[in-house]
């Protein structure tokens, strides 16, 4: 019995920790101490409102970064795409001045007393066959000569409309305000200027060609008068006409197509037939059109003025666009 007592008390005898080995744990634990102890006093107070403000600072910051990013790089795609439209119109400026003849002298365009249908005036250009064609005519109009643009000048008739649609097929428009700005304002612009003052202030339409509002946007613009007509009778029209007015006219085919087209109803003649300004079509401007024919054709839009406004030249000098 005592020795098994004896061997009892050896079993659950714990010796005694050494002094270094006490001397070591307590330092261990003095350190992880000090470890809370400062995490603690550097997030302190550690709540959920704290965690969420640090994590929308975080997106903030993360967001301001992304954003600056981008936007530099918007900055860099910008400033390259200017310089490629400046380098591809300083491109077509010089093609133009080496196309454009010596004279000075601008002769008219030769008109004859046949008579136009309606069916050719559509929206598909119809140019004379020549590739290097540059077309440099005059044109008797109610507000006097008017220099004559077409779509299809070689000059700019591949430059592309809105970075997207080439001037041949899309631009009537913009060649359209261009005869007359060029003409009867105090500025000197060629399609592609108005091409690009299109694109600028809204009025170009994505594979469309120009938004109605590009007529009176940009001839009010540069200075010149416009008006809707409300009243599309030949008696008004020829009226507009003989008391200087020249008329820009919203063509359509009819009821069997949505196509529409600008043309210019430039000048009343003696036999109470009229000429126009085709900017797609250089032989309609060489016939003579019936105003009642015209003035049945119209597209069947109002907005924004259209489908026909009259263009005058205001009294005093024509205002600088801004």
């Amino acid at each position: 019995m005592q020795n098994y007592q004896i061997n009892k008390k050896r079993i659950n005898h714990h010796p005694k920790r050494g002094l270094a080995e006490r001397i070591v744990l307590t330092s261990m634990a003095l350190s992880a101490a000090a470890v809370v102890t400062s995490l603690f006093v550097y997030f302190r107070p550690f709540t959920t409102t704290d965690v969420w403000i640090a994590a929308k600072n975080l997106y903030s910051y993360v967001d301001e970064q992304i954003t600056d990013i981008q936007e530099r790089r918007r900055e860099r795609l910008k400033k390259k795409e200017e310089q490629l439209a400046a380098a591809k119109r300083a491109e077509l400026m010089e093609k133009q001045e080496e196309l454009s003849p010596p004279s000075e002298t601008v002769p008219y365009i030769d008109r004859s007393a046949n008579m136009g249908e309606a069916d050719s005036i559509n929206a598909e250009p119809v140019f004379i066959p020549q590739e290097d064609a540059v077309f440099i005519f005059m044109l008797d109009t109610a507000l006097g000569p008017m220099l004559y643009y077409s779509q299809g000048d070689t000059r700019w008739k591949d430059y592309l409309y809105g970075g997207l649609d080439p001037m041949s097929s899309y631009g009537c428009g913009p060649v359209c305000v261009a005869m007359i700005i060029n003409s009867f304002s105090s500025s000197r612009v060629t399609p592609i200027d108005m091409a690009d003052w299109s694109a600028a202030n809204g009025n170009y339409a994505r594979h469309s060609g120009s938004y109605h509002s590009l007529i009176p946007d940009s001839l009010t613009a540069f200075g010149l008068n416009v008006e809707s007509v409300a009243d599309r009778s030949v008696e008004n029209a020829e009226n507009l006409l003989r008391t200087g007015h020249i008329l820009v006219a919203l063509m359509g085919k009819g009821s069997l197509t949505d196509n529409g087209h600008f043309i210019i109803i430039a000048n009343l003649n003696d036999r109470g037939n009229v000429y126009i300004a085709d900017p797609a079509n250089y032989e309609n401007c060489t016939k003579e059109w019936d105003l009642q024919l015209l003035m049945d054709e119209l597209k069947g839009s109002y907005d924004s003025g259209a489908p026909l406004w009259a263009v005058s030249v205001p009294e005093t000098d024509a205002a600088e666009p801004e």
